[in-house]
């Protein structure tokens, strides 16, 4: 029997343990939101000279001496995409004897049958395209990234994923740059939105991913800090995939894993954010978890796998510190998941009145919000969106989702921490087909933990009547939501 004096000894080691959970975790929080406001900074500061940069890339030499250009396509089950992605590939324009393109397939449905169709219809026209079927996934878009390349000699290598329509001169922008370093590594395009007005969700996500492009690339590009590949609308000088080691697939980011293996050989790479390549946006929030889940466990896994090579390393301290902050930017999720449970204990413990916690949380809150709306509006202005009411609910929405995340990425860090592998999931893509049912494939599969930490939260406000944090509603609203969506897709196979 536990005696009132023990009772009250556990209770003072609980609020305790729980303050100092909830001050660290609230601190690093805080650090990825003054980094956030450091790149923008940096962004702001060099935004004249960079753009001025790009307006004056070096000449192209003429046809007769540009060099050879291979086009990747990895596909996986992507029926009705597959021939849009050769058909815009085949219209680039670039003199038609020195561009390739490999279509890499992995398929195990009608995909296979389209694609063949299709490339025969382009070397009818006198493309030369070819199609490279695996009858296994073997390390994934890496693996066959890596297969393509063993099958075909040629100098500079584009990747675009199956969903990306790159526009007619992208080859005729993005390789003067390439052609005029020979320590380019690779030239990165900004990520452009195909449906970005199909739903709130997918105007979500290109605030965000605007916000990551914009930016972040550009201010890492323009003061000569490491910058990753993004997987797709890049274009890769060969020698330095192969003085890297190759593509490698022991992560789920093979494209931040070759990026930071380049920097550590000495490879330069630039961002070109005045090259836009359009893409298709996840148009269920399953979808979209999946991706997210598939992302951060990647990034994780690259964190556990470079950061000692690249702390030995000889490059710059700050260059050291920007990567390994980067590698960390998913430690938000198991921060902020950390944070909600430590500080709805110390309403309980407190009897709703944690004064001190409250305006810690308030000041790391209005940080991080103060830091994402900046970015984000930062992004958007550059890119001449319209900036109209609307954009409030769907920062909103932005913080939400984000927040609705926070159990399932947490999870997917610690199975990177863990070494647990799982699969490369693709994302599905539609095309202009109808709306794809997505299966949860990532973290909690069944969204019922994220619908019951909503559920918790709301019990413990109303009982101990701690209703001042609006950023509570906000949290609660993305895992209920996300909870929700998962819950509907399981309940739906």
């Amino acid at each position: 029997m536990i005696t009132p004096f023990a009772l009250s000894a556990w209770a003072e080691i609980a609020a305790f343990s729980s303050f100092a959970l909830f001050c660290a975790s609230l601190l690093v929080i805080s650090v990825l939101a003054a980094n956030l406001l450091i790149l923008l900074a940096l962004f702001v500061s060099n935004r004249e000279r960079g753009m001025a940069d790009l307006r004056n890339p070096p000449p192209l030499p003429p046809d007769a001496h540009l060099p050879h250009v291979l086009i990747q396509l990895p596909t996986y089950n992507e029926a009705a995409v597959v021939s849009r992605a050769l058909e815009a590939a085949s219209r680039i324009d670039w003199p038609m004897d020195k561009l390739h393109i490999q279509l890499l397939d992995d398929s195990t449905d009608q995909t296979t049958e389209i694609a063949r169709a299709k490339v025969e219809e382009l070397r009818r026209r006198g493309v030369d395209a070819s199609l490279l079927h695996r009858d296994n996934r073997a390390g994934f878009k890496a693996g066959a990234l890596a297969e393509g390349l063993r099958a075909l000699p040629y100098e500079f290598v584009a990747v675009f994923d199956a969903d990306f329509v790159p526009p007619r001169d992208y080859l005729r922008r993005a390789m003067p740059f390439l052609i005029a370093d020979p320590r380019m590594a690779f030239v990165q395009g900004r990520w452009e939105h195909l449906n970005i007005e199909e739903s709130l969700l997918t105007r979500a996500q290109a605030l965000t991913l605007d916000a990551h492009f914009v930016v972040e690339q550009s201010a890492r590009s323009w003061t000569g800090l490491p910058m990753s590949f993004n997987g797709s609308g890049g274009v890769w000088r060969r020698d330095a995939i192969e003085d890297a080691g190759g593509w490698q697939y022991d992560t789920l980011t093979e494209d931040l894993d070759l990026s930071c293996r380049t920097v550590l050989n000495g490879w330069r790479s630039k961002f070109l954010v005045d090259l836009p390549v359009p893409g298709e946006l996840p148009d269920t929030i399953t979808a979209w978890r999946n991706q997210q889940f598939r992302w951060t466990k990647g990034f994780a896994q690259c964190a556990m796998k470079l950061l000692g090579p690249i702390w030995r390393s000889s490059m710059p301290v700050t260059h050291k510190a920007a990567l390994t902050v980067q590698f960390f930017q998913g430690w938000v999720y198991p921060a902020g998941a950390i944070a909600l449970l430590t500080a709805l204990a110390l309403v309980a413990l407190f009897g709703g009145k944690p004064t001190y916690e409250v305006m810690i949380g308030l000041f790391s809150s209005m940080l991080g919000l103060t830091a994402v709306v900046l970015i984000i509006l930062a992004a958007q202005l550059h890119v001449g969106r319209p900036m109209r009411l609307s954009l409030v609910p769907t920062i909103l929405t932005v913080m939400a989702l984000n927040s609705g995340l926070a159990l399932s990425n947490s999870r997917a860090i610690w199975e990177a921490v863990i070494g647990q592998k799982s699969a490369f999931v693709r994302t599905p893509k539609r095309g202009d087909g109808a709306k794809i049912i997505t299966k949860p494939t990532g973290g909690s599969v069944s969204g019922v933990p994220e619908i019951a930490l909503a559920v918790l939260s709301v019990a413990v406000v109303v009982a101990y009547d701690a209703w001042y944090s609006p950023f509570l509603a906000v949290t609660v609203t993305g895992l209920a939501v996300v909870g929700g969506a998962a819950f509907s897709s399981t309940r739906s196979r």
